[in-house]
């Protein structure tokens, strides 16, 4: 049953002449009309009478509701009022700023629009407007939810309010929200682009954090919280809201993040005590297994967020001081040194070892003990100069370039230009040149992105001594870390193809920066199950005359001569020699080789990994390329319908000039689904995956039927 209140009779004062203003004279209705009026009412005479003496001043009707009019057919002012807001197309108003339709919608609109300036704004560096706009927006909002508080404020006890309105409400609600969350950010912004000269940056950013990006993380909360029930169906937006909600998500995520990273990033720039880091600079064109030679360091301390020393050092300086005859750990660099010292402390491929085994070094040969590493390789500060430009040295011609690095930096310091005291000035001066470019906030943000982006090609890794920091650096994988390759196959869940190739120079020279290498990982799923990799390799020494011409041409315009043999043999003119490990699953059994013959292929164990490996050498003389190739089978088979194959190809630190190629054939068995995407069809294969240019570690799986 339902009730219509037509309000009281004494309301409407009228002649005693006339009818009262409340009765529907059906006389006056033509048939069609009447009929409508009796089918649309059915009165109940009894009940009608009992109500009226029960309240006297109001004059009711009473009606039974037929089941095809229950739900939005009980109210239809209500039906026509959502059908408007449908027919405005809620979506396009609110996230593209249409100026038609209802007055609300179209201030949200443009709070929207408001919103999306100041975040251009924001993100341009145009720290003079973005405060303003997110306080129009804000403005524009809360007049929104005026101009529709005739549909948003008159909520019904008849049903629940439709999904549509509830849409509207969020969305309006979300937007305010957002204004707040934007001032938030724009005042974080600004804050952290006007750095204060002295004091303490820790201190100031702690502040920051809990006035501005705190709760900027709740409000991203909230937010989330009210566009989860934001229902666009049918409007043509869904997608483009779907994506406008994962990049609030990516936010949210950020500033949690934060939250979570907040007191082992103070702690690392030094808010209790100062910290000292050795800073490793690793010259990837002569590899090792945990990255490039490490020819210099650098010791970098932070007080309060403030560099307050950093002193720059030959790690010949260090080493020659160091009279303890401690044998070489690892057999490839036993032809180049008899003595193990700092320089080749990166033995292994997990840069927590080789960091601890590194400040163990500093410390035994009369340096101070340090709280933290950081293996920095060559490439790596070539991203820098992209970033910065060219910088200038006082003792070069010209500015020196990022394309120019390697090549300047090798020369000048192999030929002794500085003397054979002091043959490294030239990185001083360059480190000097950029720690005081890099003190404009937009370009150290800038940089910091960048040195994110190297922390994933593992080009850059990072150790601290604190469990807090270093388990923040973990989960940011920016540790360099291998994983435990012996869990990988464990028996207790899927066991995880794996590969990790580890190239060490062993000629004593710079070759490794022309040497291009090429692998190829494919993995066979026999019909019983069995699987059989077969790795193929080439490797291409590029070094050509027309090389020589244009190393010669590039120095000749820095100011750089006196050429000679021995310095081009050193740079690059020579044969390489490489040592190689290729780490497989505990194992497996080598089945046959191409290219080199099967004993030339040795069995060696690593101590540190806890771990076998196969290990060849390979000798390039200049414009020389070589292909071999290994096969081996997996000490596993695969177990048959709905099951996964896993793999995981481990990049060695710093390693670059490597494209990759991932494959596996199933011939019995049907591919559904691969993480990640194939990235090319190959004929005779289920799945291809191929890099240019490896980024970082490599995961696949891929589901069998």
């Amino acid at each position: 049953m339902i009730k219509l209140d037509i309000g009281p009779e004494q309301n409407h004062p009228r002649p005693s002449s006339k009818k009262s203003e409340h009765v529907v004279d059906l006389k006056t209705l033509d048939g069609v009309k009447k009929s409508q009026a009796h089918s649309k009412v059915t009165l109940n005479m009894k009940e009608e009478i009992r109500i009226k003496t029960l309240t006297p001043d109001k004059i009711q009707i009473v009606g039974r509701n037929y089941s095809r009019r229950r739900g939005l057919g009980r109210i239809p002012m209500l039906v026509a009022a959502l059908a408007m807001i449908l027919m405005l197309n809620v979506g396009q108003l609110v996230f593209l700023g249409r100026q038609q339709g209802e007055e609300a919608l179209a201030l949200a609109s443009e709070g929207f629009m408001t919103l999306q300036g100041a975040g251009q704004s924001m993100t341009s560096g145009d720290g003079s407007e973005d405060i303003l706009l997110f306080t129009q927006a804000q403005e524009l909002f809360d007049q929104a939810k005026q101009e529709g508080a005739f549909l948003l404020n008159a909520p019904t006890p008849w049903l629940d309010e439709p999904s549509e309105v509830t849409s509207l409400r969020n969305i309006l609600d979300a937007g305010s929200l957002m204004s707040d969350l934007g001032v938030n950010m724009s005042e974080a912004k600004t804050a952290l682009s006007t750095l204060p000269a002295e004091g303490s940056l820790t201190q100031y950013l702690r502040t920051i954090s809990e006035a501005n990006l705190e709760p900027a993380a709740e409000e991203i909360s909230q937010i989330n919280t009210l566009l989860s029930t934001v229902d666009l169906s049918g409007t043509g937006y869904e997608e483009k809201f779907a994506k406008y909600q994962d990049k609030l998500t990516a936010l949210g995520d950020m500033l949690n993040l934060w939250a979570t990273a907040k007191e082992p990033l103070l702690t690392a720039l030094g808010d209790a005590h100062p910290q000292t880091y050795l800073v490793l600079l690793e010259n990837n064109d002569e590899m090792r297994l945990g990255g490039g030679f490490i020819g210099s360091f650098v010791l970098v301390t932070l007080n309060d967020g403030r560099l307050t020393q950093m002193d720059f050092h030959d790690v010949y300086d260090y080493d020659g001081q160091y009279r303890e005859a401690l044998e070489v750990p690892v057999h490839e660099l036993r032809g180049l040194t008899t003595i193990w010292r700092m320089r080749d402390s990166n033995t292994s491929p997990d840069f927590k070892t080789s960091a601890q085994q590194a400040a163990w070094f500093l410390e035994e040969e009369g340096g101070p003990g340090v709280d933290g590493v950081i293996g920095v390789n060559m490439s790596s500060a070539q991203a820098f100069l992209e970033m910065t430009g060219p910088l200038t040295l006082g003792s070069l011609n010209k500015a020196l370039s990022a394309e120019d690095l390697p090549s300047v930096l090798a020369t000048l310091v192999e030929a002794k230009t500085y003397g054979a005291s002091n043959p490294k000035a030239v990185l001083g001066e360059l480190i000097t040149a950029f720690t005081a470019k890099a003190k404009d906030p937009l370009l150290a943000t800038q940089l910091f992105s960048s040195a994110w982006s190297e922390t994933q090609n593992k080009s850059i890794s990072f150790y601290h001594k604190d469990p807090s920091v270093q388990a923040l650096v973990e989960s940011m994988g920016m540790s360099g870390e291998v994983p435990d390759l012996n869990t990988l196959t464990s028996e207790d869940e899927d066991p995880v193809d794996y590969f990790m190739p580890l190239f060490t120079d062993i000629g004593g020279n710079k070759t490794g920066r022309y040497v291009k290498t090429a692998l190829a990982h494919n993995t066979q799923i026999l019909e019983d199950g069995s699987l059989v990799v077969t790795v193929e390799m080439t490797r291409f020494h590029s070094f050509t005359n027309e090389t020589e011409a244009a190393l010669k041409d590039t120095l000749r315009g820095y100011g750089f001569t006196a050429w000679n043999d021995a310095l081009l043999y050193t740079l690059g003119k020579a044969e390489n020699k490489a040592g190689i490990r290729m780490y497989v699953p505990e194992g497996a059994q080598l089945l046959d080789t191409q290219g080199l013959y099967k004993d030339e292929v040795q069995f060696f164990y690593d101590p540190l990994e806890d771990h076998s490996y196969f290990y060849f050498d390979q000798s390039l003389e200049p414009g020389e390329a070589q292909t071999v190739s290994l096969q081996w089978a997996l000490p596993w088979k695969f177990q048959g319908e709905f099951q996964e194959y896993n793999f995981e190809w481990i990049k060695q630190p710093g390693l670059k000039n490597l494209t990759i190629t991932k494959t596996v054939t199933a011939p019995s068995d049907i591919l559904l689904s691969g993480t990640p995407e194939a990235t090319q069809t190959e004929e005779g294969a289920d799945y291809t995956y191929s890099e240019d240019s490896m980024s970082g570690d490599l995961e696949v799986t891929l589901l069998y039927r």
